[in-house]
């Protein structure tokens, strides 16, 4: 059974009316026409309870088992909320202006790190909706638990996934012992922005879900590069 806090591998099909508006798999988006060529298709890996997913799958998934699917209705408040009419809000056109933006029926918009949709222009006021633009919806949901994540080094690899997407774990090396994990990062790592944080919520992280480990080190690996200099040779 699926525990509080673990991490699993899911994947799922969400639709409005029947109609798909988000999925984990890369041919049902092209046939639906949702395909977002930045996004990564496939199972993601989530922290049960983390609230990385509505309220409504993370419930479910703790009744679950590896394996398992199910087809679920949710109403607004185990979705994306209820529509809340205090969050439409009217902006004035100055404000827009002060950024050298023209605003249209239906841009989205982020003013004071609040994301919202613009809803109507008129004149001098601009109305904008920052409810989810999936509040007040009744949402179904295929959903499937496609694996637990419990081995030490699957856990590492998945939260730097989660906390350093741009790091191809392919290219990361992993030793453990029974207290401890060396974790060696490519050289591109190092160009990371917050890469101390993303160092520090791995380590944290593993240590909290790893019985018996204690400590976690980082190895950056950096390789002499050969010049161009070197490479020309007399003829």
């Amino acid at each position: 059974m699926v525990e509080s806090g673990k991490l699993v591998s899911i994947s799922y099909n969400g639709y409005i009316d029947d109609k798909l508006f988000d999925t984990t798999n890369e041919e049902m988006a092209k046939e639906n026409n949702i395909y977002n060529p930045s996004m990564v298709y496939g199972p993601v890996v989530v922290s049960v309870g983390g609230k990385m997913l509505v309220p409504g799958l993370d419930a479910a998934l703790l009744e679950m088992e590896e394996g398992e699917e199910k087809e679920l209705e949710l109403q607004p408040e185990q979705a994306f909320g209820v529509r809340d009419k205090s969050k439409v809000k009217i902006v004035s056109m100055k404000e827009f202006k002060k950024h050298n933006v023209q605003p249209i029926k239906g841009m989205p918009i982020t003013i004071d790190n609040q994301v919202g949709k613009v809803a109507s222009v008129n004149g001098g006021r601009v109305l904008v909706d920052f409810n989810h633009e999936l509040a007040g919806k009744v949402v179904k949901y295929n959903l499937k638990v496609e694996k637990l994540i419990e081995e030490p080094e699957e856990i590492i690899k998945e939260l730097i996934k989660l906390y350093a997407q741009k790091i191809n774990t392919d290219d990361i090396a992993i030793k453990l012992t029974k207290k401890t994990a060396t974790i060696t990062l490519p050289e591109s790592a190092s160009f990371l922005q917050n890469l101390q944080m993303i160092k520090m919520a791995v380590a944290n992280e593993a240590m909290a879900r790893i019985d018996g480990m204690e400590k976690v080190s980082f190895v950056d690996v950096f390789e002499k590069k050969e010049s161009k200099s070197s490479k020309i040779r007399k003829q």
